[in-house]
């Protein structure tokens, strides 16, 4: 909780601007006073960037900013942090310190630490880091600081990307119902895309890279706390982060990373988990979630054969009596131009091996799919797109290049394409010429009851038998029935 006096606290200080009147050198200051103004004009775009640090949120929620704070101290070196925000919603009170990086400046570990040092001082509930870096959520931070500083004060990280692209996505499902508001946030969008911002995008997997991808061509052993395992598995994370960005400006739907609960929970169980799977398989893989998208997407990097590689998985339908028919079913969504660089991969039931062919050769002649002598249905299917990069796979740049050219290609040419089985809804039985209705009369059904009749019309009845016609009409006065019929 934060201290309810902050403002007391604060010796300098403005409230955020819109357009701010600082010098045009000023850019890291210009983006951040426009963000908080944002912020407080537009509160449905604060609290859906804001959502995952706790902050309140609510129709009575009251949001505050400032910039250029300097708090109260004897020390004349105390951190001046790039911005304050205070929330307010009924008696309780949420505030951030705001530190923000533009262009190519990144962010301390020490700076970051005495920024938490100072929140827990002055009753602060978290510090928000803004810069070009990004970061798989924003609890996992691009910096690793000491786990003591953030016991008390929370620590996240929003790349400006990733605001951008709240901005887009919050206007565009028209979440903000005030034109004026609207008008606002676009302005807002306009100008951190412009290139005078310094707002960028990824453009190198870093430094590391090329020298874990030479280390492992030679078949060199690899130490998992080498500076440039370290430097390439970041890299790779916060690629993921930017595909994901990108993807969804361009659908309009939020895109995520896959990530079990552990890894959700706690970054330190991500990276090492990344760090492992590169050591063991020399492959980086991830999973995208994609909103109503068939199945996930994969995003591979395989260092040894230098390719990525896309794919998506879709379980095989369980209405189809032959395995070819299962097979057309799935390949006929894909029967589009350009994609003759596709692969089927089939999967088969007990210990029948995955089979593959060429998408092409499937599409002329299904069978190829399937392995000789196998009778049973396949289980799933898979497509594969490979990119071989060869030499380029090597490069910082030329790898972050060909990967953004090539996952919003797969969505294209795949992923939007695909639509999962869903099996038929149960269809009404037939009824059974026959059937006995067990409650269309007390006596049963007597369709089938053979009973002789006399000239009179009245039937037989043994000795001590009561003729039928009388019990009958017996019968009909006991379901109501007055016999005039």
């Amino acid at each position: 909780m934060a201290n309810n006096n902050i403002l007391d606290q604060i010796e300098s200080g403005q409230v955020a601007r819109l357009i701010p009147t600082v010098a045009d050198s000023k850019r890291e200051e210009r983006a951040t006073s426009s963000l908080l103004a944002a912020f407080m004009v537009v509160p449905a775009f604060a609290q859906k960037v804001l959502s995952a640090t706790g902050a309140p949120s609510g129709t009575r929620v009251k949001i505050n900013c400032y910039t250029e704070i300097v708090f109260k101290s004897k020390d004349s070196k105390r951190p001046r942090p790039d911005g304050l925000l205070i929330i307010t919603m009924g008696s309780r009170t949420w505030s951030a310190i705001i530190e923000s990086k533009i262009g190519n400046a990144v962010l301390r570990r020490d700076q970051l630490e005495e920024y938490l040092d100072l929140a827990r001082e002055i009753g602060v509930d978290a510090v928000i880091t803004i810069s070009n870096q990004f970061a798989t959520l924003p609890t996992h931070h691009p910096v690793q600081v000491s786990k003591q500083k953030t016991r008390t004060v929370g620590l996240f990280h929003f790349s400006w990307l990733s605001i951008v692209s709240t901005a887009i996505l919050v206007s565009e499902n028209k979440q903000v119902k005030d034109s004026e508001q609207a008008y606002l946030l676009n302005e807002l969008v306009r100008y951190l895309q412009h290139d005078s911002s310094g707002v960028t995008a990824l453009t190198g997997m870093g430094k590391g890279w090329k020298v874990l991808c030479g280390e492992l061509l030679q078949g060199a052993a690899i130490n998992r706390k080498a500076d440039y395992v370290e430097q390439s598995v970041a890299s790779w994370q916060q690629l993921l982060r930017y595909l994901s960005i990108r993807l969804s400006v361009a659908i309009g739907k939020p895109v995520s990373v896959y990530l079990s609960r552990a890894r959700a929970k706690d970054p330190a169980v991500n990276f090492g988990e990344d760090v492992s799977r590169l050591l063991k398989d020399h492959c980086l893989s991830a999973e995208f979630v994609i909103p109503d998208a068939a199945s996930r997407l994969t995003f591979s990097a395989d260092i040894l054969r230098r390719t990525i590689n896309l794919s998506m998985r879709l379980e095989a339908p369980k209405d189809r009596s032959r395995a070819t028919a299962a097979i057309n079913w799935f390949v006929r969504q894909l029967k589009l131009d350009g994609n003759e660089d596709l692969t089927v991969r089939a999967y088969w039931p007990k210990r029948i091996p995955m089979s593959s062919a060429p998408l092409q050769q499937i599409l002329d002649e299904p069978k190829t799919l399937i392995p000789a002598g196998v009778t049973d249905l396949p289980v799933s299917f898979e497509v594969v797109h490979m990119v071989d990069l060869a030499a380029r796979f090597r490069g910082s740049k030329t790898f972050v290049e060909e990967a953004e050219k090539a996952f919003p290609g797969f969505y294209a040419k795949v992923a939007q394409r695909l639509t999962r089985w869903v099996p038929k809804p149960p269809k009404l039985k037939e009824p059974k010429i026959g059937a006995v209705d067990e409650e269309s009369s007390v006596l049963g059904d007597t369709s089938s009851i053979e009973i002789p009749v006399l000239s009179s019309g009245l039937a037989t009845a043994g000795p001590g038998q009561v003729p039928v016609a009388v019990r009958v009409e017996a019968a009909n006065r006991t379901n109501g029935d007055d016999g005039d019929g």
